[in-house]
């Protein structure tokens, strides 16, 4: 972006300001010490074309001309319009930095307002939704402002590819099941459709219908507050299930999901936990199959050996995890470690259609 040169010369906090907006597809306005126009990104200009936005323009008659175009995003204004100028302009004179939210005839708009020792002032704006902030804190009012709502964006983005390098599949969903974020992995989960799915209103699904049950019910008890946490075992046509940890998330009415997706290369699963672990090979594929769902006989039959030669070889297993101070003193502790374990070590790849 190409600043004109009284715009370019601005403080730093500002220019950041001005840069971030812009890049964001958002409105911006400089003003003066006197509160005449300096600048208005191109942005604004396509939005509110009722303005020359000249040198000659003021906040005041930039004001009169938005008025009068119907496109104010405060009902007060339209209400009162003097009054609310008045107030408007003592705000701006008295605030070094305002943040709020202002509802336009086409939606709501983050507004920031930031002025400098010398007089000079910054006007930003960004779409709540187009912005893509709806999506991440749906709940926003504006009171931290327009550079701090694009940095947090930035930084979830930055938390989206970390998640999307995960094999294990994470997502934000809200009471009744509708997604609000994936990462790459359950955007692959849901597209096939095995164990968990999504239906037409976005709503994740199990493809089990009692599964489904359970699912529906933790997710509201979970996002309700009831329940800090559930677990709940997906099953998938091939019959290794899927199991999916359902936990409260920060918003309320709000929970994170995430599942495991192990079972869809069980020599690669096994591999994998025998580096993490440093126990030899059979004594991975057994610990590899109770983490994958499988019970012990099923173990023992899949591997040709007794049931007993199975055990000896978990006894041997846990011996190792407690040098190596990890701790699992049942099956079901060791097929948590295990999924913590894959579910970290693996890179993502694309489901096994």
């Amino acid at each position: 972006m190409s600043l004109p040169l009284a715009v370019a010369e601005l403080p730093s906090p500002a220019i950041e300001l001005v840069r971030a907006t812009d890049e964001a597809g958002g409105t911006i306005v400089v003003f003066d010490a006197s509160d005449h126009i300096v600048w208005a990104n191109e942005a604004q200009r396509t939005l509110m074309p009722c303005n020359s936005y000249g040198s000659e323009e003021t906040y005041e008659s930039l004001f009169w001309s938005i008025l009068r175009s119907g496109k104010v995003g405060n009902k007060a204004a339209f209400d009162d319009p003097h009054s609310w100028l008045a107030k408007a302009v003592a705000a701006r004179q008295c605030s070094s930095n305002l943040n709020f939210v202002n509802v336009y005839p086409w939606g709501r708009m983050i507004v920031s307002l930031l002025r400098l020792e010398d007089g000079r002032s910054i006007q930003s704006r960004i779409d709540y939704k187009t912005s893509g902030i709806a999506r991440l804190f749906p709940d926003f009012d504006g009171g931290v402002g327009v550079l701090w709502a694009l940095k947090m964006q930035q930084r979830m983005r930055s938390l989206q590819t970390a998640l999307d390098a995960l094999s294990v599949a994470v997502g934000l969903v809200d009471a009744r099941g509708c997604v609000l974020h994936r990462n790459a992995s359950l955007a692959d989960l849901l597209a096939v459709g095995d164990g968990l799915g999504v239906d037409e209103g976005g709503v994740v699904v199990a493809t089990d219908e009692c599964d489904g049950i359970v699912l529906a019910q933790a997710l509201e008890n979970v996002s309700r507050g009831a329940i800090p946490h559930q677990f709940v075992p997906l099953r998938r046509r091939n019959g290794s299930p899927l199991m999916m940890a359902v936990s409260r998330g920060d918003s309320v009415g709000t929970a994170v999901i995430a599942v495991s997706r192990f079972g869809e290369d069980q020599a690669e699963l096994a591999a994998t936990i025998r580096q993490a672990l440093n126990i030899t090979p059979a004594e991975a594929e057994v610990i590899s199959g109770i983490g994958t769902g499988m019970s012990v006989s099923e173990i023992a039959a899949a591997r040709g050996v007794t049931e007993d030669t199975a055990y000896k070889q978990i006894k041997s297993v846990r011996n190792a995890m407690r040098r190596s101070r990890f701790a699992a003193n049942d099956l079901a502790g060791i097929a948590s470690l295990v999924t913590k374990i894959a579910a970290i070590s693996r890179p993502y790849r694309k489901y096994s259609h």
